[in-house]
Order: C-alpha cells, then structure tokens, then sequence
C-alpha cells in the first residue's frame, strides 16, 4: 500500500536546479500540536471514519513518501467501498511543514487554505489529477498530510471534489490529534 501512496505522491517531486522564490514567513498557528511519538492510524475514529465512508481496517505503514525529505515517515491507510471506493493516507511529516509547499520548488498546484485556524495548503499534483492532498502545519518543522483520491468507477471524479473530501478528512484527523495532545 505505500507503493499506492509513493504513486499518489509522485507528482509531486521536487523540481531542482530552479531558484524558487524567498524563504516564505513562518506560519502562525493558535498553537503548536507536535506529532512525536503520534500513531496515525489514531488520528481517526471510527466514527470519523464512517462518516467519511472509511468502512476497511486502517493499515499502518512506514516508508519514505515523496517529496519529503529525510527518512521514513509513519502513515495510515484508509479504505472505504461504500457508497464509493476510495482511499485516504495520513502521514505524520517530521521533517518539515507547509514552508516546502510554499517555496515553489514543487511540481504542484498549490492553493493556501486554514484547516481551522491551522495554515494548511492544498496540492494536487498535474502529472496526477487523480488525488488531492491536504498539508496541515501543526508545529514548527512538522506537518499532516492528508490524501484523497476516488478508485473503481468513480476515479472520474472533478478534482475539485477529491479536494473538499481531502479537506473534511484533514479537519477530523486535526481535530483528533488536537483532542490527542
């Protein structure tokens, strides 16, 4: 399943030897919520989950995720098959937060957003229309990325729709791990 994910996430790889723009401004936050040591398989319940259409047992993983750097990352998959097949991945970024979204160094459209009062940004990769990801930045150097995509019949869907989904799925798990910390 992180093959999926790694796939997902791959339009969304850096671009070198482009000078992107100035570093840009920390973002606030009406505080820090650390993931250390955060399981993200936890960061929904199972009502969540239904009320997302997540009807299949969370799957824990650990991988390197592109386009984050460092080592590997913990993340949870999620799968649901009614009323549609869809999955979700929430990896625990802890090596960087929104800011690799905003220097322009990625191959992504980008769109800042709040996840309650959380900067956030939205990123859907061009190479792959299919998903859309939500980048909530809870803590200093740390981050939440929540991807959604349709599978089976339903993988037409417009973009616009994978990305309200990202962004109701990204308020639940915020809400979680807020509730965790």
């Amino acid at each position: 399943m992180v093959v999926v994910v790694v796939l997902l996430l791959a339009g969304c790889t850096t671009i070198t030897g482009q000078a992107g723009p100035a570093e840009p401004p920390a973002p606030t936050r009406p505080r820090e919520v650390r993931i250390d040591g955060v399981d993200p398989c936890s960061l929904l319940t199972e009502a969540q989950r239904a009320e997302l259409g997540l009807d299949a047992e969370p799957r824990s993983d650990v991988g390197p995720l592109p386009p984050y750097p460092g080592t590997d990352i913990p993340l949870c998959l999620f799968g649901g098959f009614q009323p549609r097949s869809i999955s979700l991945g929430v990896a625990l970024i802890g090596t960087t937060g929104v800011e690799l979204y905003l220097s322009g160094n990625l191959a992504a459209d980008i769109r800042q957003a709040h996840v309650q009062d959380y900067p956030a940004v939205v990123a859907i990769a061009p190479r792959n229309p299919s998903f859309c990801s939500v980048v909530i930045d809870v803590a200093s150097g740390q981050a939440v990325d929540v991807n959604f995509r349709l599978d089976g019949p339903d993988a037409s869907a417009p973009v616009e729709s994978l990305c309200a989904d990202a962004e109701r799925a990204a308020d639940a798990v915020l809400d979680t791990l807020i509730a965790l910390r």
